[in-house]
């Protein structure tokens, strides 16, 4: 039987047959202002008060923002904290292998069970791309000889390293949400065009402004392991978090 974790948000579960398969890494994706960190954020609290701790890392928003944010849905972040069942950390260098292995020890020392990266858009983008050290003197000898060099560590990465990012991830052997962010009127799910392909699942947010009032909408694109429920459905901010209306 599939070990599954609850998302927090009512409504979400059924969509995924009860819930996130146990291990799993998903990207939620979606544009500005979709509701992607606090959906993310609640599925972190949701696994703190099931006595499951949480680790966020934070490249965009300072501790203080994240604890202001659950206030005004009732959620107790730093009660959370104080207990040892949540931790934010800040993404305070662009070396990915440092972020990584900053990742690794935090999850050790709190014995995470659940893991939120906001976002990897961030981290992709402006991060200084990790690389061994072979490809840096590749790099420096084929600069010296042709006049120009491969790709710098702040240029877009490669499939290769993207796919060995997530693969860190999942050796953690957390449930993991990873944010992206999605352009406008995008053919693709993810910034990267790749990650979405990487991830074990993917869950959609969009703002759907026809036909009246602009709402929330959310959506599983996939999800390996287990069958889902691909309908596209409202997602609604209620006085104590998100709701997804079935």
């Amino acid at each position: 039987m599939i070990e599954r974790v609850g998302t927090g948000a009512s409504g979400l579960d059924i969509l995924l047959n009860g819930g996130i398969p146990a291990g799993s890494s998903v990207l939620v994706t979606g544009t500005c202002g979709t509701g992607k960190s606090l959906l993310s954020l609640q599925f972190l609290v949701a696994g703190a008060l099931a006595g499951e701790p949480g680790l966020y890392i934070a490249f965009e928003e300072s501790v203080e923002k994240i604890i202001e944010h659950g206030r005004q849905f009732g959620w107790d972040i730093k009660g959370l904290m104080d207990d040892g069942l949540l931790e934010i950390l800040e993404a305070d260098t662009e070396d990915i292998a440092e972020i990584l292995g900053k990742i690794h020890g935090k999850k050790e020392s709190l014995g995470a069970k659940r893991l939120v990266l906001d976002s990897l858009t961030t981290m992709m983008e402006h991060g200084a791309i990790y690389r061994s050290n072979i490809s840096k003197e590749m790099g420096k000898m084929f600069s010296k000889n042709v006049g120009f060099g491969m790709p710098s560590e702040s240029q877009n990465i490669t499939r290769k390293e993207i796919y060995h990012i997530v693969k860190q991830i999942n050796n953690l052997g957390v449930t993991s949400i990873l944010i992206s962010e999605v352009a406008e009127k995008s053919d693709y799910l993810s910034r990267d065009t790749i990650s979405e392909f990487a991830v074990d699942g993917v869950i959609l947010l969009e703002i759907n402004t026809l036909g009246g009032s602009p709402e929330r909408l959310l959506s599983v694109k996939k999800m390996r392991g287990t069958p889902v429920d691909l309908r596209m459905s409202v997602l609604e901010f209620m006085p104590d978090g998100l709701t997804v209306k079935i």
